[in-house]
């Protein structure tokens, strides 16, 4: 058999869970669509096309969500895009159930969209998909490995937007990951073709398929509903699927192309770093980083954090017998829900159109903080359900689930009978401060030894609690310190440098930098953008551009905000927009640097409301005196060292200069930019762009210290997780795991249809051998796996009185490890 000269793929991108719910109702073919409509109609279009054009084979690219969906509303669609698969005339490629732009997100939600993507389209279309492929990138080192588990023999590279990952004019390669898993994959080469170039041939890429060994010429198509972008079929690529026959190419599915050519392929390895993805989340321009504030960012990392501790309490509860905990199916929806809202239109085109099912017409951006807010809501319900109250006469049980121990400050709400009282941990009295006090009610904080994995209990003693020693915590008019730390404003700047007094080393944490201007929330040629009754407005917060009664720099006030034994805050404050006829601001922001005393965190936040919308560019900035240091970032169960400037990072960056350094961790706000000095540099965060409107609240969380990569991904778990607090009448599981390796870290614990799984990543450059598990309940075995609950080998086990040992002969660096752990 005489084989092509190249091959040809034609697929289309659509997604219901991102832009189809801007679409969810219309007529196609006298049928009426309530949430479906867009999906159903790019879905028979490109059908169509097969039938219109034979010989050509139509691929799709749809989040696993959509079949979903329209199964549900229309499973006619469905089973004509089976016949048409069966028949070899179509094909789904992609896997993702959300489509979302991976590396934004944590490390469960980087595994889950692959594996609950794969499920849900074996489930609806019967079909096993082995190719993996996204239009909106999604691309980091541990993709390669990651992919494999999933069960994924195959990855493309080329996508349409937000980022080239590091061109290669190859035809295929082996894309090799952090941990040395590699994968067959098409490089972003040159014979990728936009949605875009339309009523047009090939005749610009003739000369570059002779470049090539045997290559795939890719088009990329987008089918949208009538009316909209880019066409309403496949019609405007007819002269190019011409030029495609005329030429004797052969079209494939991606799957299929892989199947062809990779056996006979002699495939070189490459490993891509993360400076090299080249990724962008900003080239919409109604969204992207900084647009509103990244509020879905911020709130996605929320709701990660309320449905991991949710599904790992469930787990708890059934290892205890008890018989309240929620159904396996019905934690896999919540997950569910948080995938969708991770599809890349709620990312990145926050102002595209959302329709609710109410048919309430907003924003995507919108619409996704609210969906947060509402998942957010039933975990915490479903966490209050396991854990019952019994307010008065109860102990304490505290709970965590992120899998990193450690002394902690977190805040209690109880009562008490008596009017004096202690709190006691393992027969210790620890260090607790009362907010408020009403009645026999009690709200305050306590710094407690919190569990890796399981419950605690601290008890409630009737008894005089020791004297608090507050000798050591000192402060001013506009400074604070103690022991260790010390924290100064800077006079005129919204800077407050927090000095490490052990090494002499600072930070300073400079709030807001960057323009303000107003936005007219009417005709801009009818209405002026000053009012006349205005008193302030504040064109920047500092700067050289504006005169000086224009900066906020001129109006800020500083104050001790509290002090106590256990946390002391430094604020300032500066009103941004206010008015002659009345004394309440329209605009203000603030700032707030806490060092908690017992722990050495110190959170610093930049806090923005305005009550009209404003037009800002502004960042946060970290500004350091340690000498030509190193930057490390993290990607999902990852960390690199970045050698160039424009970066985003998913949680934290890694600082150190060999001697001394620290961990800066932020709430979702990822793009960075860096300016590197010989004596010192800057960590510029981007807050927010163009219109806000509304309450906006940052904080980021600063260690000091020089860290390791997993004491930095241990800090980040923590700070970004929560710890239950409750009074309860519920018996205290006690510490579930004990890991015998610091650098092997949990990703997650969960109940599954016929067992309970969890997850571990040895978060270092280091093989690790002989890792010792101590589970405190008896397992009949102990199972690897891969990300789909394949069994692959059996672990020798043993049982010591109530617990379970197993040990973990070896984890290569960056390995994940997936454990099935049978009654």
């Amino acid at each position: 058999m005489t084989k092509p000269s190249f091959y040809y793929f034609f697929c289309n991108h659509w997604t219901q869970g991102g832009i189809g719910f801007a679409f969810p109702s219309g007529w196609y073919e006298g049928k009426k669509y309530e949430r479906t409509f867009s999906s159903v109609y790019t879905i028979h279009k490109m059908l169509d096309a097969a039938d219109d054009y034979p010989g050509l084979k139509v691929s799709m690219e749809l989040d696993a969500y959509a079949y979903e969906q329209v199964e549900k509303e229309d499973p006619e669609c469905i089973t004509r895009l089976k016949e048409y698969i069966d028949s070899g005339k179509a094909a789904v490629d992609g896997g993702t159930y959300g489509q979302p732009f991976g590396q934004d997100y944590g490390w469960e939600p980087n595994i889950r969209q692959l594996t609950y993507g794969k499920k849900t389209i074996k489930e609806v279309l019967d079909y096993d998909i082995r190719a993996f492929l996204v239009e909106e990138q999604w691309f980091h080192p541990q993709m390669p490995q990651l992919l494999k588990k999933s069960g994924f023999e195959y990855a493309s590279l080329q996508n349409q937007n937000s980022g080239q990952v590091r061109p290669l004019n190859e035809s295929m390669i082996l894309w090799s990951g952090v941990d040395g898993t590699d994968i067959p994959s098409i490089p972003a080469n040159d014979l990728m073709v936009s949605c875009v170039r339309q009523y047009t041939g090939y005749k610009d890429y003739k000369d570059r398929l002779r470049d090539y060994d045997n290559p795939l010429l890719f088009q990329w198509v987008e089918i949208w509903p009538p009316g909209m972008d880019w066409g309403a079929s496949a019609d405007p690529f007819e002269k190019a699927i011409h030029h495609v026959k005329e030429w004797e190419g052969k079209s494939v599915t991606l799957q299929e192309y892989f199947d062809l050519e990779y056996p006979e392929r002699n495939l070189e390895k490459i490993y891509i770093s993360l400076d090299e993805s080249n990724y962008k989340n900003n080239w919409y321009q109604g969204g992207g980083w900084g647009y509103d504030g990244d509020k879905v960012i911020l709130w996605d990392q929320k709701a990660e954090q309320s449905l991991l501790a949710y599904e790992t309490y469930s787990a708890f509860n059934r290892l205890k017998g008890s018989q309240v905990y929620p159904p396996v199916t019905y934690l896999q929806n919540l997950w569910k829900q948080l995938l969708i809202l991770q599809n890349h239109d709620f990312s990145v085109a926050r102002s595209y159109r959302a329709i609710t099912k109410d048919g309430l017409t907003t924003e995507a951006g919108s619409y996704g903080v609210k969906k947060y807010q509402d998942l957010i809501e039933d975990c915490e319900k479903g966490i209050h359900a396991i854990y019952d109250t019994k307010e008065i006469e109860s102990d304490i049980t505290i709970a965590n689930y992120n899998g990193v121990a450690g002394k902690q400050t977190i805040p209690f709400d109880i009562r008490v009978n008596g009017k004096e009282f202690s709190l006691v941990q393992k027969s210790e009295e620890i260090p607790f401060h009362i907010e408020k006090k009403e009645n026999n009610r009690i709200q305050g904080l306590m710094v407690a030894d919190i569990p890796a994995l399981g419950e605690e209990q601290i008890q409630i003693k009737n008894q005089i609690s020791r004297s608090r020693d507050t000798d050591s915590i000192l402060s001013g008019e506009d400074w604070l310190e103690d022991e260790n730390i010390r924290v100064s404003w800077k006079k005129g700047s919204w800077s407050i440098e927090i000095l490490d007094k052990t090494t002499n080393q600072t930070v300073d944490f400079t709030a807001f930098t960057g323009p303000i201007g107003k936005q007219n929330e009417h005709d801009g040629a009818s209405f002026h953008a000053l009012s006349p009754a205005h008193e302030i407005f504040t064109f920047a917060f500092d700067g050289t551009t504006h005169c000086p009664d224009q900066l906020s720099i001129s109006r800020i006030h500083a104050r001790v905000h509290e002090s106590n034994e256990l946390k002391s805050t430094l604020k300032l404050h500066c009103d941004l927009l206010t008015l002659h006829t009345t004394d309440t601001p329209v605009a203000f922001a603030e700032a707030f640097v806490t060092v908690y005393h017992k722990t050495g965190k110190v959170d610093c936040k930049s806090y923005l409301y305005t009550g009209v919308y404003l037009s800002v560019q502004c960042e946060a900035v970290f500004s350091h005196s340690l000498a030509n240091p190193k930057y490390y970032r993290n990607y999902p169960f990852g960390e690199e060292e970045t050698h160039i400037d424009d970066i985003y990072t998913n949680s934290y960056l890694r600082i150190n200069d060999g001697k001394y350094g620290f961990t800066l961790i932020h709430p979702g706000v990822q793009k960075v930019t860096l300016n590197r000095g010989p004596a010192g540099g800057d960590i510029k965060h981007l807050l927010a762009r163009d219109r806000i409107f509304g309450e906006y609240e940052w904080t980021f969380s600063l260690y000091l210290g020089n860290h390791e990569p997993h004491e930095s991904a241990q800090l980040s778990k923590q700070s970004r997780g929560s710890v239950l607090v409750k009074q309860t009448s519920t018996k205290p599981h006690g510490e579930f795991l004990d890991i015998g390796a610091d650098q092997v870290l949990l990703s997650s614990f969960y109940k599954n249809d016929s067992g309970y799984t969890m997850r571990l990543i040895n978060y270092s450059n280091d093989e690790v051998t002989q890792v010792k598990l101590r589970f405190q309940h008896l397992f009949s075995e102990v199972v690897l796996t891969d990300f789909n609950g394949n069994e692959m080998k059996t672990y020798e086990s043993s049982h010591i009185g109530d617990e379970t040992e197993t040990i973990l002969t070896y984890m290569g660096p960056w390995e994940i490890v997936t454990l099935f752990l049978k009654r």
